[in-house]
């Protein structure tokens, strides 16, 4: 069975999740604007195309959905977003169904100073020595969480300083996950490292490839075989303007449209509250 339960739908919504994971992660390692295409494999009808533009510390999405031109600008720095409706010019404040820029493939080191053994007070983190793991010269760390009621777990990390990446993670409980480096290959023009990553349960193996872009460490292409469902193309690296990552002056403020849930006994869809008048949503 395949690991990846591919959901276009997921796959556009996932800016909620991908917000924290920049900022706990790193941001990307130069500006850069492309083209990406998301393929549901199991319908090559099911799919999506669309513009990424990425700054410093900002990003701009252009699709369309469900027969809708949408653009969604996100600023990390002020963890701020806005969805706009170009045909109407309209914008409203927070998230939408946008095709989202993959996360760079860059984690934050054990040992790094702002990284989570040194501001989590919970954690505790041991070294235990360098190894080769699937040619891949790896430092081995031993991270152990323990809760205020006394519980804990632990899980035993094999990290590549250099790409600061993990190879290998080993849970007290749970699946290993672990990667490995396949060759190189060149992605419409450009240099990659193609990797496979497993995912290890008991009797159950399942894997999955990806294409990480040498100078901008994100992948490029994703997927299960020869089957890719993302991929990234004419890629331009370089400043983008400001004005891509700011909302129109002509653009009129309107209600965010209310969450499928969001109804009431009578099964209409309730009014949300009229806007508040301040650009942007802040998250905590």
């Amino acid at each position: 069975m395949s690991m990846i339960r591919f959901s276009l739908t997921r796959a556009l919504v996932a800016v909620a999740c991908l917000m924290p994971h920049l900022s706990d992660a790193s941001w990307y390692a130069a500006p850069f604007a492309a083209d990406i295409v998301m393929v549901n494999p199991a319908d090559p009808k099911d799919r999506a195309n669309g513009k990424l533009f990425v700054g410093s510390d900002r990003f701009r999405s252009e699709g369309v959905y469900q027969g809708t031109k949408k653009v969604l600008i996100v600023n990390m720095a002020d963890r701020k977003a806005y969805t706009l409706i170009p045909d109407k010019k309209e914008y409203y404040e927070g998230l939408s169904e946008a095709l989202m820029p993959p996360r760079p493939d860059v984690e934050r080191m054990p040992n790094d100073p702002q990284g989570p053994c040194k501001s989590d007070p919970q954690l505790s983190c041991s070294q235990g020595g360098q190894e080769i793991i699937h040619g891949i010269a790896s430092e081995k760390w031993s991270v152990k969480a323990t809760s205020k009621e006394g519980g804990g777990y632990g899980v035993t990390l094999w990290v590549d300083p250099q790409r600061r990446i993990v190879i290998r993670q080993q849970p007290d409980q749970g699946p290993l996950m672990e990667r490995k480096l396949l060759g190189v290959e060149k992605i419409d023009g450009r240099d990659t490292e193609k990797w496979e990553f497993v995912h290890s349960f008991k009797e159950q193996r399942n894997s999955y490839l990806q294409w990480i872009d040498s100078a901008l460490r994100l992948p490029v292409r994703m997927g299960e075989g020869r089957q890719a469902n993302m991929e990234l193309s004419a890629i331009r690296e370089g400043s983008q303007d400001a004005a891509l990552f700011q909302v129109p002056t002509d653009f009129k403020q309107v209600n965010p449209p209310p969450p499928p849930s969001a109804q009431g006994p009578d099964g209409k869809v309730n009014t949300p509250p009229p806007p508040t008048g301040g650009k942007g949503v802040r998250y905590q």
